[in-house]
């Protein structure tokens, strides 16, 4: 009976230590879900982390934008890496100034023309010739073009003494004997760039400067104000021989 009695003894050790054997294993089962569980908050973490970067990354892009007067849906207008034709050259670069995606080290000398939003004595609009010289503003000239009276004429058609058409032109190396008075004793040519019925445009002194005389202003050329500066003018364009020349002053409209 003892032997017997000593027999379930065993057994039941034996049953509760393999019942604790199980359980003892029960940790490790556990232990994996919750590494399982913390690999996936990692995952979700890099995920996150991710996208904040991507948005950061999205912000500065539109800040650089912004700071350069852009829309995120602006396009651009690369210069390519060669080209025979040197009028789209020219174009191209002087499309990428306007977009600002350019370095003024790749421009070489070029000049433009903008409103001042100012007019002399006599009421005709004065605008700025500005001359860059491999990138960099050199000088600067107050000019005129057209007269106070035909500012809202058609620009495009000949005999209009409206002011040159906005666009881009190529100057020419040298000036030539002005053929009329009014247009002093050197011109210098201008060839446009696009489509227009205006012919014989370029740059001369203005003789009539706020004079009372009827003939203050130009029919159309470009008109410095003084013979200086236009001697200072064709000196830059024989020594720099600007690329072209960018004109934007349409957009000023006189009642």
């Amino acid at each position: 009976m003892q032997f017997r009695l000593m027999l379930i003894s065993l057994g039941c050790l034996t049953f509760i230590g393999c019942t604790a054997k199980v359980e003892m294993k029960s940790p490790p089962s556990l232990t994996y879900l919750n590494s399982n569980t913390s690999k996936k908050q990692i995952t979700k973490s890099s995920i996150n982390r991710e996208k904040k970067v991507k948005n950061h990354t999205l912000e500065v892009s539109n800040q650089s934008l912004k700071n350069q007067n852009l829309s995120p849906n602006s396009t651009y207008q690369l210069l390519p890496k060669s080209d025979n034709n040197e009028g789209n050259k020219t174009n191209h670069i002087a499309q990428r100034i306007s977009t600002g995606t350019i370095n003024p080290g790749e421009l070489g000398s070029y000049m433009t023309l903008t409103p001042t939003g100012q007019t002399n004595m006599l009421n005709n609009p004065l605008y700025e010739l500005r001359l860059y010289a491999n990138g960099r503003l050199i000088n600067r000239f107050l000019t005129v073009t057209g007269r106070s009276h035909t500012q809202n004429r058609n620009r495009h058609q000949s005999g209009t003494e409206a002011p040159l058409p906005d666009g881009r032109y190529t100057v020419s190396r040298y000036a030539i004997p002005g053929s009329i008075a009014e247009a002093g004793d050197r011109f210098l040519p201008m060839q446009p760039l696009f489509k227009t019925g205006r012919t014989d445009l370029g740059f001369h002194v203005d003789p009539s400067f706020e004079k009372n005389n009827g003939e203050d202003g130009t029919s159309g050329c470009i008109g410095l104000i003084s013979r200086q500066d236009l001697s200072q003018v064709l000196s830059f364009v024989r020594t720099h021989r600007p690329k072209f020349i960018d004109i934007k002053i349409q957009y000023l409209k006189r009642g």
